[in-house]
């Protein structure tokens, strides 16, 4: 089968199966936003994400400097839906051997940049020519005392999202429409705020996990990423539409282009907002937009109308 039918969680499926056989200090494998090893007194936490030139940035749109703070960003985010604390990350660089050296240190500038405020320390990896553009690729190295996974939500449970959702959609959209004219825009307009959320993915820890009963990161899209907690806890889900958070910036942004700015909130990926269950009553400043429910995965509309929703989102190879 070509992996345009398997699709990238398909694929995964199969290798999880293929890694099947583990060692008893690993306790979580393939599968999660992290694998969990075992620690002294603390469970380790190991990740890993690439970020490839012309399928996850457009070096027209981005500064090295913003694709480097990005891209510890999406690996801190990994660590973040494990109820983790990020710690020691490695780099290893495919390079086109025609690109200038300052390219490189404005990158990691980037890199700094976030490691500083999440107390992340770089420690190694390695370099090589690419002759297919530029190629990131790190893994990230962290910590918790409670491990949170995608299973264990329960019906019951409530379901909340800890920012805003669709404003890196609608940001990526923008800089596709727009392209190198973004600098021309007014620093306190709605589109280049948007195109930040993209460029810069804000991340919001919790400040506490103990009640969580399962995580992830909007990476892909909510509809996709909620849906791997109902495969993983064996749930259902419902959404209620009205309860999506909106930035005021997408909203206008979407009455201006004639877009549904929910298609962007629902459908549209890399937000790195954590999508995480707990108790239905759990106090927290995260916005509750649903609940779990024993089967069945449905949106609920202000009218009150019930549809039933897929995994739609980003996926690899499809």
């Amino acid at each position: 089968m070509k992996l345009s039918g398997l699709g990238e969680f398909g694929l995964i499926k199969k290798l999880q199966k293929k890694c099947s056989n583990i060692s008893h200090d690993v306790l979580y494998g393939i599968g999660d936003d992290a694998a969990v090893v075992k620690g002294t007194d603390k469970k380790n936490l190991i990740t890993s994400d690439m970020l490839i030139e012309g399928v996850h940035f457009d070096l027209s749109y981005t500064t090295f400097s913003q694709l480097g703070y990005k891209f510890l960003a999406v690996n801190i985010s990994d660590i973040l839906a494990m109820g983790g604390d990020p710690k020691y990350f490695l780099i290893s660089l495919g390079i086109p051997r025609d690109f200038e050296a300052h390219y490189i240190y404005d990158m990691y500038s980037g890199i700094k940049k976030i490691a500083r405020k999440f107390g992340v320390i770089v420690i190694g990896g390695d370099t090589c020519t690419s002759g297919f553009g530029l190629v990131l690729s790190g893994a990230l190295i962290g910590n918790a005392k409670k491990v949170i996974t995608r299973s264990g939500a329960k019906a019951g449970d409530g379901i909340f999202i800890t920012n805003t959702l669709g404003d890196s959609a609608m940001g990526l959209h923008l800089l596709k429409k727009w392209g190198k004219k973004i600098h021309k825009f007014s620093p306190t307009t709605h589109r280049l705020k948007l195109i930040k959320k993209h460029l810069m993915p804000e991340l919001t820890p919790l400040k506490s996990t103990t009640k969580i009963t399962s995580m992830i990161d909007v990476s892909d899209g909510v509809l996709a990423d909620l849906s791997h907690i109902c495969d993983e806890s064996k749930v259902g889900a419902i959404i209620y539409k009205d309860h999506i958070p909106l930035s005021r910036g997408l909203e206008a942004m979407a009455k201006r282009l004639g877009k549904d700015p929910y298609e962007f909130a629902l459908k549209g990926g890399e937000d790195y907002s954590l999508l995480f269950t707990a108790p239905s009553n759990y106090r927290t400043d995260a916005y509750k937009i649903g609940e779990i429910v024993k089967k069945g995965r449905y949106i609920v509309d202000s009218n009150g109308e019930k549809t039933t929703f897929r995994p739609e989102g980003y996926e690899h190879f499809r």
